[in-house]
């Protein structure tokens, strides 16, 4: 980052130059890239030899994103603050009034395709607390390199449709439009010209940054679909090309020569060719590498799953595997995902709380507790596997017991386990019935 004033007025045009740079521009572009793959929307990026050639798509990155996403806010989380009395009273009434887990959903969604998901904390006309996210691709950020966790202006830069030209000629461009928030002013341009300014009351930037992957001393994240993204696309421009091949290949193609112009040459279905004496007719041998490209598209797709860390068994199946336990060694990619997420997203999310309640005026909280029920994540595991484990002491029936009830301390789920022992003894025990006589049986 150039070396440049602290003042107000000095940070306000250094976010506009940098809004407008091709650098900054390559970046978004590159994260609306994402989202287009993510939804689907990748024909306009596969390029096509000529008009006869019918575009092929395959969507792999969308699969493992929701992968990605089913690891935390897929379901309702419990959460535990820990602070002041009331500002965990207050906390927990927004918290039931937005659907939090939900909004994070998308927030990490953002994060994961663009890089970062940026959670703007507001207040709306009656003081109540409202949450907005934007992703990547809508902002731009002039960082302070002292401290990536404030920086020193935000700008929403969206594209703004203006009427230019005359009444005769009236037509339509599209301006960037970029508000630029500071600790002193929310700046409003439109192309490079100032349209308004106003004092920042808050007198602090009120946003809060979801990283996909945390870039060192940036405030701005790394997209994790960045390189799936590449890969799917060139998954799709040899599916493309494959298919054009096959196309080619379906009719038989006839070469003639020798013939002048002038001369005429009937050709019919299952019919021979009526050729001039001169002329003389070949059939043109294409040799498609069809068998070569289908295990390059197989290699790609396969590094694709090894790029994104999401084992293709999770996401797809796999019918080859012996046991749970040979499932669960599959799966330790994603857990290392699920827990690098946690303690990252356990810190956004303290970050969060402690924003709602600055913008309150309120005191901040010392930590907040996410409970991610991370047994839902995993394949079951076989049974014959969980008593091989419980017999040579790799696990503990408490273990397994916290994992369906995670709720549990470990003392109370030892008293569960006892009582259960003693109660199982209990019934099957055998019961004896008194010996009687069989002539003393009634008739």
């Amino acid at each position: 980052m150039p070396l440049i004033d602290s003042t107000p007025t000095s940070i306000i045009t250094e976010a506009s130059v940098n809004n407008d740079s091709v650098e900054e521009r390559q970046r978004r572009e590159e994260a609306i890239k994402n989202i287009d793959y993510y939804y689907s929307k990748q024909e306009k990026y596969v390029s096509q030899v000529n008009m006869d050639v019918d575009l092929v798509t395959i969507n792999i990155l969308a699969p493992i994103i929701k992968k990605k996403l089913s690891l935390l806010y897929s379901r309702p989380l419990k959460r535990e603050f820990e602070g002041p009395t009331k500002s965990i009273g207050i906390l927990e009434g927004i918290y039931d009034d937005i659907d939090m887990d939900n909004f994070l959903l998308n927030v990490d969604l953002a994060a994961e395709l663009t890089g970062t998901g940026l959670v703007f904390v507001g207040l709306d006309d009656t003081g109540k607390v409202k949450l907005r996210m934007y992703d990547a691709s809508e902002i731009s950020i002039v960082d302070y390199d002292e401290d990536p966790n404030s920086p020193l202006a935000v700008s929403i830069v969206s594209l703004f449709r203006e009427l230019v030209g005359t009444d005769k000629d009236p037509q339509v461009e599209k301006v960037l439009r970029t508000q630029v928030w500071t600790d002193d002013y929310v700046t409003i341009f439109q192309g490079k010209t100032e349209k308004s300014q106003e004092p920042n009351k808050l007198g602090f930037l009120p946003f809060v940054s979801f990283r996909g992957e945390e870039v060192y001393n940036q405030f701005l994240g790394h997209a994790p679909a960045e390189a799936l993204q590449q890969l799917n696309g060139y998954i799709n421009q040899q599916l493309t090309n494959l298919g054009y091949m096959i196309k080619m290949e379906s009719a038989t193609p006839i070469v003639i020569k020798g013939y002048e112009n002038g001369e005429g040459i009937t050709v019919h279905p299952g019919n021979t060719i009526s050729l001039p004496l001169s002329a003389e007719a070949s059939v043109l041998n294409m040799n498609p590498k069809i068998k070569e490209t289908l295990e390059e598209i197989k290699y790609l797709e396969q590094k694709l799953f090894e790029t994104s860390g999401v084992p293709k068994v999770s996401v797809v199946g796999d019918e080859t595997a012996n046991s749970g336990r040979e499932l669960l060694i599959r799966w330790a990619p994603l857990m290392q995902i699920f827990n690098s997420k946690t303690l990252r997203y356990k810190k956004y999310e303290l970050q969060l709380a402690n924003m709602i309640l600055k913008v309150l005026g309120e005191e901040p909280i010392e930590n907040v507790i996410v409970s991610y029920p991370e047994e839902k994540l995993l394949p079951l595991q076989d049974n014959e596997d969980r008593d091989t484990d419980i017999r040579y002491g790799l696990i503990t029936p408490v273990d397994e017991l916290l994992k369906q009830k995670p709720s549990l301390s470990e003392e109370e789920a030892e008293v569960v386990i006892r009582s259960n022992i003693e109660f199982n003894k209990a019934v099957s025990q055998p019961v004896v019935q008194p010996e009687v006589d069989p002539l003393e049986k009634e008739v």
